[in-house]
């Protein structure tokens, strides 16, 4: 089942290898980073870029993509009822959110199919300005939605995988997005597997996002011709990183893991609260070892530093050596 971002199957971006020049030098340090990551992309394209298969089903024939459906008209599956009508949304301009839905039980499994379906305007319906929103819960939509009947109505044939058009409304009530900004509709941002790769790939380098927008846009011949934004690519390197923040306390297990392997007076420990995260740690390694056996007459608890994603103090036992250089005994994240 669809959620309701649904976005075609299809894909409308200019595949890395159509792309223009590389950004110029002059404008831009990271030429070096940015030319080896695309043709790290390009030659990895074929991998990425899924092959569109050959559908021989006579049913596909009734389907234009980007034409208003009408009733009657029959889809092959459900997939082709949907990219036909957000095609058709995205040339018109107005987005598509998923109505109402029926299912059928089947006797052969006893699981629920779905048979009818219900695609509305996403100004379709009002919001009830009088009465406060439920605790937890707040307002959504009180501007947008304004009561347009534009939807369409599909159904099942049957048990088969075949979907007809039983009701249509084309008529708005509201002015369509103009041709200059049918790309910030929902239905018309979504950012391909390539083009992820390849933000990802300057997201590991510290690439800001800013300038990985103004490449993705000199390289496919404008920012008009980008099927995503620059807030929808900072999303996705704060999700990415979010991930990332979720799996870094096992990362940095394997880390010590792996220099404990390699030293064997290397020591860590972790404690971690009643709800299994993460609390402190200590760690040292053999020339923090030795250095305390040194120089470990005077020690100083130092907790200076401290991060900002965390909010973990970091800490660091050290001292003084004989040539009055700072050394280190040990290293701490206090929570």
């Amino acid at each position: 089942m669809p959620n309701a971002n649904y976005v075609p199957h299809h894909n409308h971006d200019t595949p890395l290898d159509n792309l223009r020049s590389p950004i110029s030098s002059e404008n831009n340090d990271l030429t070096g980073q940015l030319n080896a990551i695309t043709s790290f992309v390009n030659a990895s394209l074929s991998f990425f870029v899924p092959k569109q298969p050959i559908d021989t089903n006579p049913y596909s024939d009734n389907v234009k993509l980007n034409s208003p459906p009408t009733v009657g008209q029959f889809y092959s599956s459900y997939s082709n009822a949907l990219d036909q009508y957000y095609g058709y949304a995205s040339k018109m301009g107005f987005s598509v959110r998923l109505g109402s839905t029926n299912y059928k039980t089947s006797k052969d499994d006893g699981k629920k199919n779905l048979v009818m379906r219900r695609l509305l305007c996403s100004k379709e319906g009002t919001v009830d300005l009088l009465h406060p929103s439920k605790l937890g819960k707040r307002r959504k939509n009180a501007i947008s939605r304004c009561g347009c009947f534009a939807s369409i109505k599909i159904k099942r044939k049957g048990m088969s995988g075949v979907w007809i058009v039983k009701h249509i409304i084309l008529q708005h009530n509201h002015p369509l997005t103009t041709p200059s900004k049918v790309r910030f509709l929902p239905i018309n941002r979504s950012i391909s597997s390539t083009s992820r790769l390849l933000f990802q790939s300057l997201s590991e380098v510290n690439v800001p996002v800013s300038q990985q927008t103004a490449y993705f846009s000199s390289q496919v011949g404008g920012i008009e011709y980008m099927r995503c934004t620059q807030l929808d690519i900072s999303n996705m390197c704060c999700d990415d990183r979010v991930d990332l923040k979720n799996y870094e306390v096992n990362l940095l297990v394997e880390e010590f893991e792996l220099k404990k392997s390699v030293q064997p007076d290397f020591f860590y420990s972790i404690v971690k609260d009643s709800s299994d995260r993460f609390k402190h740690v200590f760690w040292v390694d053999s020339v923090m070892i030795q250095h305390f056996k040194l120089f470990g007459d005077a020690v100083t608890f130092d907790t200076t530093y401290k991060t900002n994603v965390y909010s973990l103090i970091f800490g660091i036992f050290c001292g003084v050596n004989h040539h009055r250089k700072t050394v280190i005994f040990g290293s701490a994240f206090l929570r």
